[in-house]
Order: structure tokens, then C-alpha cells, then sequence
């Protein structure tokens, strides 16, 4: 080979070299640099003088002394390839971080030569450090989360179990990793295990109650949920399970249900004591009331002024106490849908009438104004003639306990497209606002100006409403604090009880 060649040689070989990226000397067996690239002058930290025919440990790291461990070394005893990755520190808590190669140049079984090939890594390494350490906060969230998470593939294998779950299922996390999540699930799931993918998949989460089972083949009721995480593209590339055990509440569940059973047998039997004890007053009562009433008209004989009043309070009482008794009869009746309604064609004006005279006894001691205003002409409803007149008894009488003396109530009745409107109007204390709806619950009393309660049962608004709807019509009220009240209630007309008659017989909506 001639000069010219050699030169030829070494000129293409450094081109060669200078157009790798990564670091390269070539060294040899005194660990001498034979050659190099721009790359490795670069690299340095401090730029040499003379490179060629200088130790690598003076040049690369200013060491007057061989490196240990060295990969190169190895190369040059084994004539074999090593790799690895090292630290250099650089002063004020700094560090570089480098991945080197060793390659043997052989002639025969020789050893000759050495490539020392090395890559700042520094920036990935701080990069796959920063992974580590969000990993570790991930995961130390994940372990205090207070439930079970599972990561999932694609597939549904799984790629890690936290804390919560390794204790809640009995398992390793690395003893799970690979393994199909369907171990969480009974072997007859199957199609329950199906389900959750799916909806997950075209959902993006499947979220429900299902029985899963642990390590040790125990079933128990948790809440999952399973969330598809998508890539850029919206493609599944996890899922995330969420596990609650239900354990705990689903025994307290029982527990309630149990103690609710009992409430609702001793319910029923305080209901039945109730209704029994109020059959056993009701009979003696109407006795002593219809009794008065003969004795008051003078039918058994004439009263001087001291007995009549005196009898006039028993009476009063007596038919006040019989309301109360029948609204305790009828409130059972209500809430074991066992109330029968004798329904038929009425006028709403002699109802009205009837009401006003029998609430006149009521008026006379609080010097009240009552009158009413009955629309002519109105047609006439279908209703139960007793229940009716109880309604309208009952909405009178609040509104004279409400009204105070010398006030006035008025009762109305008008048409109102397909029903007649019936309204009892007040100067009386008013509700609070808020209110309006309560009064309709049952046993809730309404305070008087002083904020007591008013007294009464807190059931005859409550029977009211329940006699109205079952008429077909409704009952609410419009009110303000200290200004009066205005109950008001609708009831069906004949014609429209034809015309939803005529529409159940075709089996349409009603």
C-alpha cells in the first residue's frame, strides 16, 4: 500500500468518524488515543491541547491514573463487547451522565485495538429520573387511596394493583401482573364480566354494583367502576377499575331492613289500636251527640236557659270530638286504601249551604263576617255528597280558628274551564312561606302569630287533599304571613267524568 493510499485511507476513515453523533476514540492496549471524532472533541469539558497518543483517563476525566472498573479493559482481556452507563460529577451538586460502549479490533485472535464509544445521557436520565419519581408519587397515591385501583391493558390484563386492592383480594401485585382481571370475578360472570367491557368501551365507564370474589374464594357486593382510557386517536389503551367493598354496608343495610320490618309491624299495630280504640269511642260518641241534639230541640222535654247552655257546650264538644275520632278513622282508611267513596251528580250550592249553617255556632262567639259567592249556573260535579261537605267543613273551620275576631271568610265557587272551582278565602294570620306544601303532610301543625302551634290533629288537610284527588281534582293554597289565606280545590264536571270514562273504556291515558 502506498503513501498516497494510507492517506487516502485515514482521510475517509476520520470523515467516517466525524459523522457519528455519538463520542468515539479508538484506543490502544497502553490505552492511548489512536484516534477520534469532532463528537469526542466536543464532549469535553476542558478543550486539549493534544489529544492523539494521550491516555483516555488524562484526557476524559483528567485522572492520571486507569479508571476502575474500565469496560475497555475487559475488551482487552476477554476480546469481548461490554457496555455500561456511569456519573461524572461536575461540581455544586451537579452530575453527567454517560452510556459507553467497548468494541475489540482483532488481527487474528489478537486483541489490537479498542472503540470506546460513549453518549451524554444527562438530559434523559434527569427526563427517565422525573418518571421515576412521578411513578413513586403516583403510586404513593394510589396506596393511600382507601379503595381498590386496578391498571388494566387494553385486554384487560393486568398491570398493577395497589395497596388497597392487594388487601382487599388477597393478591401480590407481582404475582397478578399478566393475569386477566376476570380472576376478580365468579366463574358464572361471565357474561357480568363481558358487560363491563363493553359498556366501558363504547361508554368510556361501566359503573354498577357486582359480586366479585377474593384470593380465598370469598364472594362479596362491591362498587366498580371501570374507566377506558383512550389514546390520541381514541383508541383504548387501559382501563382503570375502581373497587369499593360494600361489605360493611350491605350488613347495615340488612340491619336496617330488619329494624324498618319491625317499625312497620309495630306501625301497623299502633295503627290498629288506633283505628279499634277510635270505633269504640265513635259509637258512644254519636250516642251522646244525637242524645243532646233531642234534648237541645226540646224533643225530650223543655230546658231552662242554664241547662240549654250548659248542654250546648256538650254538644259542641261532643260533635268536635266525634270529627276528631272520624279524621283518625279516616286517615286509616286512607293509608290502607280502604276508604270507599259513594259517588254521584251534585250541586256544589247546597253543599255550601250546609257547611255555613253548621259552622255558625263556630262564628258566633268571634263576631266573624261569613259569607259566600257562588257563580249561577255551574254545572254539576261528580263526588261523594258526605266527603264533600266534610272538605268544605274543614277548610271553613281553619279558617275560622285562623281569623281573628272581626274578621270575615268567604266561600266561592266558579267555573273553571272543565272543573268548578271552590274557594275559602280569609283575613286570617296567614302562612309562613315555605309552608304552603307542609301543611298538606300529615300530623304538621302550622304556628300561630304567637309561634305555638295552633292545636288540632295536623290530619284534616292531609284527608282533604286525598278526598280531592281521589274526586280527580287537586287542592292547594295561596297565602301571605298576616294578610289571610285562600284554599282552593277543583273538582271534576260531569262532563269530564263522561269524557274520561268514555276514554278508559277505549283504554286511553286518564
Amino acid at each position: 500500500m502506498n503513501l498516497e493510499q494510507t492517506i487516502s485511507d485515514k482521510v475517509f476513515l476520520q470523515s467516517v468518524l466525524d459523522g457519528i453523533e455519538e463520542s468515539i476514540v479508538v484506543l490502544d492496549k497502553d490505552y492511548r488515543i489512536v484516534c477520534h471524532n469532532k463528537a469526542f472533541e466536543s464532549s469535553l469539558e476542558r478543550p486539549k491541547k493534544k489529544i492523539t497518543g494521550e491516555y483516555c483517563y488524562s484526557v476524559i476525566h483528567d485522572n492520571p491514573v486507569r479508571c476502575t472498573p474500565c469496560i475497555v479493559r475487559e475488551t482487552f482481556r476477554t476480546g469481548q463487547f461490554f457496555e455500561s452507563s456511569h456519573s461524572h460529577d461536575l461540581g455544586n451538586g451537579k452530575k453527567s451522565y454517560h452510556e459507553t460502549t467497548s468494541y475489540p479490533l482483532k488481527e487474528g485472535n489478537e486483541v489490537k485495538y479498542a472503540i470506546y464509544m460513549f453518549k451524554d445521557i444527562t438530559e434523559r436520565a434527569a427526563i427517565e429520573n422525573e418518571v421515576r419519581e412521578l411513578n413513586k408519587f403516583k403510586n404513593k397515591i394510589l396506596d393511600n387511596a382507601g379503595v381498590a385501583i386496578n391498571i388494566l391493558d387494553k385486554d384487560g390484563r393486568i398491570i398493577s394493583l395497589n395497596k388497597g386492592s392487594e388487601e382487599l383480594f388477597g393478591y401480590l401485585g407481582d404475582e397478578m401482573k399478566g393475569e386477566f382481571h376476570a380472576v376478580f370475578y365468579r366463574k358464572k360472570d361471565g357474561e357480568l364480566l363481558s358487560k363491563t367491557m363493553q359498556e366501558a368501551l363504547a361508554k368510556g365507564k361501566f359503573d354498577g354494583e357486582v359480586e366479585l370474589v377474593k384470593k380465598n374464594k370469598t364472594e362479596f357486593w362491591a362498587h366498580l367502576t371501570l374507566t377506558a382510557l383512550d389514546d390520541d386517536r381514541g383508541k383504548p389503551i387501559a382501563f382503570i377499575e375502581i373497587v369499593h367493598d360494600l361489605t360493611q354496608l350491605k350488613k347495615a343495610e340488612r340491619v336496617i331492613k330488619q329494624q324498618l320490618e319491625k317499625l312497620k309491624k309495630l306501625d301497623e299495630m299502633k295503627e290498629e289500636y288506633f283505628y279499634s280504640t277510635s270505633h269504640e269511642f265513635k259509637t258512644p260518641l254519636t250516642t251522646i251527640v244525637g242524645l243532646t241534639k233531642m234534648l237541645l230541640d226540646g224533643k225530650l222535654g223543655k230546658l231552662d236557659e242554664k241547662q240549654l247552655e250548659a248542654l250546648n257546650l256538650v254538644y259542641c264538644d261532643s260533635k268536635r270530638l266525634r270529627g276528631a275520632v272520624q279524621k283518625v278513622l279516616d286517615i286509616a282508611k286512607i293509608d290502607s286504601d280502604k276508604m270507599v267513596y259513594h259517588m254521584e251528580q251534585l250541586d256544589i250550592s247546597p253543599i255550601v249551604d250546609s257547611v255555613l249553617d253548621t259552622v255558625k255556632v263556630l262564628v258566633a262567639g268571634k263576631e266573624l263576617m261569613v259569607s259566600k259567592k257562588i257563580e249561577n249556573g255551574l254545572p254539576q260535579v261528580l263526588a261523594d255528597r258526605e266527603r264533600l261537605m266534610m272538605v268544605v267543613e274543614n277548610l271553613v273551620s281553619n279558617s275560622i280558628k285562623f281569623t281573628p275576631k272581626g274578621g270575615s271568610i268567604e266561600v266561592r265557587a266558579s267555573k273553571d274551564g272543565d272543573n268548578v272551582l271552590v274557594e275559602v278565602h280569609d283575613t286570617g294570620v296567614g302562612i309562613p312561606k315555605g309552608d304552603e306544601e307542609k301543611i298538606f303532610e300529615k300530623y304538621y301543625q302550622v304556628k300561630n302569630g304567637r309561634g305555638d302551634n295552633a292545636g288540632g290533629s295536623g290530619l284534616g288537610l292531609v284527608i282533604c287533599k286525598n278526598i280531592v284527588e281521589a274526586f280527580g281534582g287537586r287542592v292547594w293554597v295561596e297565602s301571605k304571613l298576616n294578610e289571610g289565606s285562600k284554599f282552593k280545590f277543583t273538582l271534576p264536571t260531569k262532563s269530564q267524568n263522561k269524557a274520561r270514562a268514555e276514554n278508559r273504556k277505549q283504554g286511553g291515558a286518564t
